[in-house]
């Protein structure tokens, strides 16, 4: 990793309830493992919890970035594995929309950041305004699906909204909660025969995470499972969707 390449992606989801975020904060670790300078970016501005899975509680947030109280740097909070987290508020309806001015604060103060090699947009689920603009200013949009019918109606939406709002046609597609490779696969193939048919746009299978209880036991602590359980399943599947973004 000598040479940072500073790449944002966004990690997206059409349904709540689906690990996004818990992908995002176990991702972050393994990649800080991998002695890549990584950030998180709780892009649920009204809702965050980022903060919640490092079982921290951040003296400052994005609102004092915002309200131009504070610059990123003084609100940026390290976790393990030399993680940077810019936590969100929560409960703070105001930011729920961004305006213009609002969205040009943050793009500015990414600017300001020390050189990275990955910068993690964790988005809210759904398809508000704040959803479209994070994944229009991102590099890579990675969604997030489950075997859920739900997740897959939902995961169709998100990528049709996206495609029409900021005319990206790649995505790639983490399925979560699968029971093995062949039921990911399937859901892949789901989400992809309606695209296929009903949009110009170019779906790839990144890889998936399967059922595992140590999640749930490790979640309930407040802590990573890829931490708590280097050996587990989910964990050393993580750590080869890892290693391709890496690659």
């Amino acid at each position: 990793m000598e040479k940072r390449r500073k790449k944002t992606i966004t990690i997206t989801s059409g349904k709540g309830g689906v690990g996004k975020s818990s992908i995002v904060s176990n991702m972050a670790y393994v990649l800080g493992g991998m002695k890549a300078s990584t950030y998180i970016l709780d892009a649920d501005l009204s809702l965050g919890n980022i903060d919640i899975m490092f079982g921290m509680a951040p003296q400052f947030n994005i609102k004092d970035l915002i309200n131009g109280r504070k610059r990123i740097g003084e609100i940026v909070v390290e976790g393990p594995c030399g993680i940077r987290i810019i936590p969100a508020t929560s409960g703070v309806t105001e930011f729920s929309h961004l305006s213009l001015d609002e969205r040009n604060i943050l793009l500015t103060s990414f600017r300001e950041l020390p050189e990275y090699d990955f910068l993690l947009i964790d988005t809210s689920a759904g398809i508000s305004s704040n959803v479209v603009y994070f994944n229009a200013i991102s590099e890579d949009i990675f969604i997030v699906v489950t075997p859920d019918p739900a997740s897959l109606t939902d995961s169709y939406a998100v990528i049709k909204v996206l495609h029409k709002n900021t005319g990206r046609k790649n995505f790639n597609v983490i399925v979560n909660m699968a029971k093995d490779e062949n039921e990911a696969l399937d859901v892949f193939k789901k989400i992809t025969r309606v695209t296929d048919r009903f949009l110009d746009v170019y779906l790839d299978f990144y890889g998936y995470i399967p059922v595992d209880k140590n999640i749930n036991v490790a979640t309930r602590k407040q802590k990573l499972w890829v931490e708590q359980f280097p050996n587990t399943v989910a964990t050393k599947a993580l750590q080869k969707i890892c290693d391709r973004m890496v690659a």
